[in-house]
Parts: C-alpha cells; sequence; structure tokens
C-alpha cells in the first residue's frame, strides 16, 4: 500500500467532513504535515530532476507547513465558493488533494516564478563565505 493511501485512511477516520479537517491543519503541527514528509520524499525519490529535494525534505520542511498552514483556510473558502480546485466532497479526496498539493509547494520553493522562491545556490555561497572568515580568526 502506497504511504499516501494509508495516511488517508488514517486522518479520514477521525473527522467527519473536509472542513473539520482542514480546522485541524492550520496547526503547523498537525501529525499531517509529518506524513506528508514521508509522502513527498517517496514521489520526489522516483523523479530525478527532483531527488535531490527528496533528501532535503526535512531541511525545507517547516517552512512549507507554515506556508501550507496559512494557505488551507483561502483554499477552504474558494472551493466553497466553487472557483478553487481543493475537492471538498468527502474527507478522502480533499486529504489526497492536500497531500498532492504539499509537493507542489516544495518544489514551488524553487521556482523563480513563486513568491516563496527560495534561492538555494545564494544561500550556500552566503553559508560558505561565513565559515571562510570563522576560519580566517
Amino acid at each position: 500500500m502506497q504511504t499516501r493511501e494509508l495516511y488517508v485512511s488514517l486522518f479520514a477516520k477521525k473527522v467527519e467532513t473536509p472542513e473539520e479537517f482542514i480546522n485541524q491543519i492550520t496547526d503547523a503541527n498537525h501529525l499531517f504535515y509529518a506524513a506528508a514528509r514521508e509522502y513527498v520524499a517517496e514521489i520526489l525519490s522516483r523523479d530525478t530532476s527532483w531527488q535531490w529535494l527528496s533528501y532535503r525534505v526535512d531541511d525545507f520542511g517547516n517552512e512549507v507547513e507554515k506556508i501550507v498552514a496559512k494557505k488551507v483556510q483561502k483554499w477552504l473558502f474558494r472551493a466553497i465558493l466553487q472557483v478553487g480546485k481543493m475537492p471538498i466532497c468527502n474527507v478522502e479526496s480533499t486529504i489526497k488533494w492536500l497531500f498532492n498539493r504539499m509537493i507542489s509547494e516544495y518544489k514551488n520553493l524553487f521556482d523563480e516564478r513563486s513568491r516563496n522562491y527560495l534561492n538555494i545556490a545564494k544561500s550556500d555561497n552566503e553559508l560558505k563565505l561565513q565559515v571562510l572568515k570563522k576560519m580566517e580568526e
């Protein structure tokens, strides 16, 4: 059984409605995010162009979880208005959609067009400069 299917069935048993689940995951410390990290790492490891990120999911997890925790209420509101893409017809489909959305959020961190873009090359160079300064002292 794939990781996502296992977690979807476990989370679906604990809530009655998609709205209830979404209200729970507005807390960035919800267990959904730990499960999503595992699922994201599993999926990204299959794609050679994103395999490097599968090894660093935990490094960027807190950032992505904060972003998603802020966005879920907006997604729910848009779904209720029927202008969003999140399905709210049943709990299982909502949770599956959120798991897949987590993959996109991780990828968006490294897309220059994204508002939350992280320039990892720039930060690596800054870290190298800091290390060299420490070594000189």
